[in-house]
């Protein structure tokens, strides 16, 4: 794959989806007046406790996609059946069990109200099937536009469908929750389309007990992974709802985390963009390019973080026109850096996915997930929902700790990265990015504009001296 390729790639994954931010630019000064920190607190609640629903969904299933693309290229859709039939079953049940969590989890009065609110926020539950596989095929075929631009009608819809509802009808959170049943149904008839058509991918009802079994016996040590992606995100959402922490308090939270988290936005798409690399460059022993490719998502992921940072206080003055909600802006600066790990995430768990060695997967989510759910367990009681932040910090960055406890982490790190004392150093300088961000975020305008300038320079050099280029 050309570096051309790769930008045309990357810009796919990276920048059109994230077209939908022009349409909000445009609608958000317009509906943000009609919004308060309890409407994103109830819409960041139900999402938590959907989200973690829909981890326990795939069943782990997802592992045998990619494996099979690459070791039965030529039947590969035969076993993507299989797993789209037994996702479709798990989505069933998983919408009825979220639907009926969230009635008797909700601290809401019991009403029409509450039950209709339950039933449209499980719903898009039953759409999660069909965008999973078209989420790991396209990548593989290195075909984004059918994904990219499904997904984006799809949010754009969403979007639109939201400006309706909170700014000529006053709905509240009701905008912030609906819009997900259309716009995902939209993208899943598309889907059905791409995947059940075009790629002759059927769902495929097994009868063979045994296969099943040994799908699952695969997958599901993958399900506590999925989990703690969840834990990791929403632990904050669910131990504050539960110690009825005020909803404009998790609003704001909730804020300054969906700020914050477009800072990953360039990190993901760099990577999903070069995926069939990473896995090639480790299947063929090629550690010094795995290495080269891990070392320019990092290099990406921190720049980005840092920029995005120093940027924040323009960007919520430009999109936010709404003093309550502008004070999450000090949260989002801190949360840009919450997953600049992910890079180091992604290429320590690559060699597990590949082996089909998915139980050590729980060291590296499952873990760092149970420890923020911990730490916001006993923090936020004594300091408030700002003790999430820190929290989630820490939790995502214990990753980069794996290695140096857990041996299968420790001997496949060293043949990759050469030395585990090379993750003290970037542990260093993501500490160093981090305290760099927090300090440049209220300098002067100008004084801005050359640090960006300053990091994207720094950036350019590290990808010259390390030879990154010769590996896209």
């Amino acid at each position: 794959m050309s570096s051309a390729k790769i930008i045309k790639d990357s810009f796919f994954y990276g920048v059109v989806p994230k077209l939908t931010i022009f349409v909000s630019v445009i609608t958000l000064p317009l509906i943000t007046p009609f919004l308060t920190p309890y409407d994103y607190g109830i819409s960041g609640v139900l999402g938590s406790y959907s989200g973690l629903i829909g981890a326990l969904l795939p069943l782990g299933l997802n592992v045998h996609l990619t494996n099979s693309f690459f070791e039965l290229p030529r039947h590969y859709n035969l076993v993507w059946g299989r797993v789209l039939g037994l996702m479709l079953v798990s989505a069933l049940l998983c919408m009825i069990a979220n639907f009926l969590i969230l009635v008797f989890t909700i601290p809401m009065v019991f009403s029409a109200k509450l039950v209709l609110l339950c039933v449209v926020a499980s719903i898009p539950l039953l759409y999660s099937p069909n965008s999973i596989l078209a989420s790991h095929l396209f990548p593989l075929v290195q075909k984004p536009q059918p994904l990219v631009l499904t997904n984006l009608l799809g949010s754009v819809l969403g979007i639109l469908i939201s400006f309706v509802m909170i700014y000529f009808f006053h709905l509240g959170y009701w905008g912030l929750v609906v819009p997900a049943v259309f716009s995902g149904l939209i993208c899943n008839q598309l889907f059905v389309k791409y995947i059940w058509k075009d790629y002759h991918i059927r769902p495929i009802l097994d009868h063979k007990i045994k296969r099943i079994k040994w799908m699952l016996k695969v997958g599901l040590p993958l399900v506590p992974h999925g989990l703690g992606f969840m834990f990791l995100a929403s632990s904050a959402n669910l131990v504050m709802s539960q110690l009825h922490v005020s909803y404009d308090e998790i609003g704001l939270y909730n804020h300054g985390c969906t700020m914050g988290g477009y800072a990953v936005i360039i990190t993901s798409a760099l990577q999903t963009a070069i995926a069939p690399q990473i896995q090639r460059a480790y299947r063929s022993n090629d550690y010094i390019g795995y290495r080269r490719l891990y070392y320019l998502c990092q290099s990406v992921g921190l720049i980005s973080s840092i920029c995005i940072c120093i940027w924040m206080p323009e960007i919520y003055s430009f999109l936010i026109r709404n003093e309550e909600l502008r004070q999450s802006c000090s949260i989002a600066s801190l949360m840009c850096f919450s997953n600049v790990v992910m890079a180091f995430y992604g290429f320590l768990s690559t060699p597990a996915f590949i082996e089909k060695n998915t139980p050590q997967l729980l060291w590296l989510v499952f873990v760092p997930g149970v420890l923020n759910f911990m730490l916001c367990l006993i923090f936020i009681p004594i300091f408030g929902y700002q003790a999430a932040i820190y929290s989630t910090i820490i939790a995502y960055w214990s990753q980069l700790m794996i290695p140096f406890f857990v041996k299968y982490y420790r001997d496949n790190v060293k043949s990759w990265l050469g030395s585990l004392s090379r993750i003290v150093w970037i542990l260093m300088i993501l500490l160093i990015g981090l305290i760099i961000g927090q300090i440049c975020a209220s300098v002067d305008l100008w004084l801005k504009i050359i640090l960006t300038l300053l990091a994207m320079s720094s950036f350019l050099i590290v990808y010259r001296q390390k030879r990154m280029y010769e590996v896209i």
